[in-house]
């Protein structure tokens, strides 16, 4: 929950799942004219386009809720479900009969059902894909031992692109942004030899995990407290990271594992005296 709260930000679409539920409001007082007065095949016309609009907005709501977690890094995969997709043929059903209760006839009825799924499309998007990991087949690697591992770093990263976001200095935001792609390089590097995940693996569990937090942390805090001292003792922390990240893709290159461990072992200390734990 304080993890929702210290990025809001990145939740706020989340809100747009309302609007399904706002515009469907004339149809529920349809509806009750149409009970009131007894008029059956029309209340069916209506209570289906409601029920299917309401539908729509719940479906909504969780796809935006699970695809902001997984922006956020605070799950490894999308829903494998196309909610969206669902809450598209939804919405375009529920216009389609509300057009068709209106008195509209079957053509503009379709035309008013692609309208609303064109527009449902251009609200909310489509549906996030799962990133593809593709590790190569290396003998006596656990290929889904790795791929998991990959799966958890990618997410790390991803929670270190939203901090970036929620960070008002620019200069700050970029430098998140490039160790973010750095990092996808040494993650792409495993990828194509995974025999790497076991001379990283002090990168994968503990830096990657700490560099994370420590950007959350001061994410939270700076939009609350501007303190020059602590602004200046991050982008010290940054420009270390990025040095480090940059420095652990060329080790990985050229397959120094001792510089490796000894380095990772040096700079996730000092996450730890930023108060990372």
């Amino acid at each position: 929950m304080t993890d929702i709260i210290r990025q809001g930000r990145a939740w706020i679409p989340v809100a747009k799942s309302a609007a399904l539920f706002m515009l469907s409001g004339p149809l529920l007082l349809a509806a009750l004219i149409d009970l009131f007065s007894g008029d059956l095949p029309r209340l069916a016309l209506t209570g289906g386009g409601l029920a299917c609009l309401w539908s729509a907005g719940t479906l909504t709501f969780r796809a935006l809720v699970a695809e902001a977690r997984y922006f956020l890094g605070q799950r490894l995969d999308p829903p494998r479900v196309p909610l969206k997709m669902a809450s598209l043929l939804l919405t375009a059903c529920g216009a389609g009969l509300a057009a068709t209760a209106g008195g509209h006839g079957l053509a503009s009825a379709i035309i008013l059902a692609g309208l609303a799924g064109g527009g449902y499309r251009a609200l909310y998007g489509s549906d996030p894909k799962a990133r593809r990991i593709e590790v190569t087949p290396v003998p006596g690697v656990d290929l889904d031992a790795v791929s998991a591992q990959l799966k958890r770093a990618y997410g790390r990263l991803q929670g270190i692109e939203a901090a970036a976001g929620e960070i008002a200095v620019p200069e700050f935001g970029q430098r998140l942004e490039r160790i973010a792609a750095i990092g996808r390089q040494i993650l792409g590097e495993i990828e194509h030899d995974p025999r790497d995940a076991a001379r990283a693996r002090k990168f994968l569990n503990l830096y990657l995990d700490g560099a994370e937090r420590v950007t959350l942390q001061y994410a939270r805090t700076h939009r609350h407290v501007r303190s020059r001292p602590l602004e200046d003792n991050f982008r010290q922390l940054l420009v270390d990271m990025e040095s480090n990240f940059a420095t652990q893709y060329q080790k990985l290159l050229e397959h120094d594992t001792l510089a490796l461990d000894v380095e990772i072992e040096v700079l996730n200390a000092r996450l730890k005296r930023e108060g990372v734990e």
